[in-house]
């Protein structure tokens, strides 16, 4: 069964520390963690010592791990170019794993580049204030380390809606409106769904943030199927009102081995005073606009109207175009949307050639295979079946058949 993470910062948002706990609570090594920590003096000389510190604690009746830093740096601020050229001396100097060592260096970067576009300034002119501490630098390579020793990289990432509470929160450069503007440059510029509250005050951090972006996870609404097998609670500094401030994260399989999964957005429309004709225009226009596919169902509406729901399952990303094109197409007032998980099998097209009443024709088919690469299933495209169909006396049903027997001649490699 594929391995996946859901990270889940919908009740009391994310920071470093919050997840580094969670990973730690979950069976992250220390000794690699005190490793990658101790390299961070070397490589940013504001910094004299760090030192990590791990305990069980209880928020609001929930047991979580609670990871402190303990620093010991100078008070002046660090600039945007410093904390970058300190990123990447750590990791080239450590023995992360070069997908580690990526994550770590992007997740820094994410941080200044936010940092420039806010101030207008060019990355070696921004000073990072909050930012630009050794405790930044420890949470993202701490993560790195711990997302090695747990094989995060090698697992399906999923996570959930950040909450980012509400209210103001004041720093440096004054008191502004939560979220925070690095927290919501990074949310606009990585496509990550935030949601207000649930409490009047900031519970999302521009690190955390940062983290998440550069995990490149798939956003859900909810978990997507499946079978937990391990789950941590990190701690945040905190103490929420009526919330725990713990951020969770779980591992665990997500189907059967033979299948892979991904995420789906299924839209929904009703459809009463349409005629037969532009109900199947607009299939044709969703279908060409990208969705992977489209169907109806009959239905009755109020007042005892007869009429359909148009169905149409896509790409998250291709959501708001294709609600704006069934909006368009149909006139409906309004599109429902919801995500899901699916089981899938890898599936690919590949050509075959085969020969028919002395002509050789190309024929496309689509394959679909397993986790192991072992094909489950083959079927030639329907509109080349036809074509050849045009030219030669046999029947497609016929050629169809020829041309599975030379597919799984030639794709499964067996000696006819």
């Amino acid at each position: 069964m594929p391995r996946a993470i859901v990270i889940d910062p919908q009740t009391a948002g994310v920071s470093g520390d919050m997840l580094l706990g969670a990973f730690i609570d979950l069976g992250a090594e220390h000794e690699s963690l005190e490793q990658i920590l101790a390299s961070i003096p070397p490589h940013f000389p504001r910094c004299q010592s760090i030192n990590l510190q791990t305990k069980e604690t209880n928020k609001h009746g929930f047991r979580s791990c609670a990871a402190t830093l303990r620093i010991t740096e100078r008070s002046d601020e660090a600039d945007a170019r410093e904390l970058v050229a300190a990123a990447q001396a750590i990791a080239s100097s450590s023995a992360l794993s070069k997908r580690a060592k990526s994550f770590a260096i992007a997740s820094v970067r994410t941080l200044t580049e936010v940092e420039s576009k806010l101030h207008g300034a060019d990355t070696s002119h921004v000073h990072l204030h909050e930012a630009g501490s050794a405790d930044t630098l420890a949470d993202i390579f701490g993560v790195a380390a711990a997302c090695d020793s747990l094989k995060v990289f090698d697992s399906e990432i999923y996570c959930t809606p950040v909450a980012v509470g509400s209210g103001t929160v004041s720093f440096s450069h004054g008191t502004v409106s939560v979220p925070a503007p690095a927290v919501l440059e990074i949310a606009r510029q990585y496509s990550i769904p935030i949601v207000g509250g649930p409490i009047g005050e900031e519970v999302a951090t521009p690190t955390g943030l940062s983290i998440i972006a550069n995990l490149a996870p798939k956003f859900m609404q909810g978990y997507p199927t499946i079978v937990p097998e391990k789950v941590g609670y990190g701690a945040g500094k905190k103490e929420l009102a009526d919330v725990p401030n713990v951020l969770r994260i779980t591992i665990g399989r997500t189907g059967p081995a033979d299948a892979g999964v991904d995420t789906v957005e299924v839209l929904e429309t009703n459809v009463d005073d349409v005629s037969g004709e532009v109900l199947s225009h607009t299939i044709r226009r969703v279908l060409d606009a990208g969705a992977k596919d489209v169907w109806t169902t009959s239905a009755q509406f109020k007042k005892n109207r007869p009429g359909h729901v148009l169905h149409v399952i896509c790409a998250p990303s291709d959501a708001p175009h294709l609600a704006e094109k069934i909006m368009t197409e149909t006139g409906s007032l309004g599109v429902r949307h919801f995500q899901n998980s699916r089981f899938i099998l890898h599936r690919e097209v590949s050509t075959v050639k085969v020969s028919i009443e002395n002509e050789v024709f190309e024929v496309r088919v689509k394959v679909a295979r397993d986790q192991s690469g072992k094909i489950v299933n083959m079927k030639p495209e329907f509109d080349d079946i036809d074509l050849i169909a045009r030219k030669v006396t046999l029947p497609a049903r016929d050629i169809s058949r020829i041309t599975l027997q030379e597919a799984d001649k030639v794709l499964t490699k067996r000696p006819y």
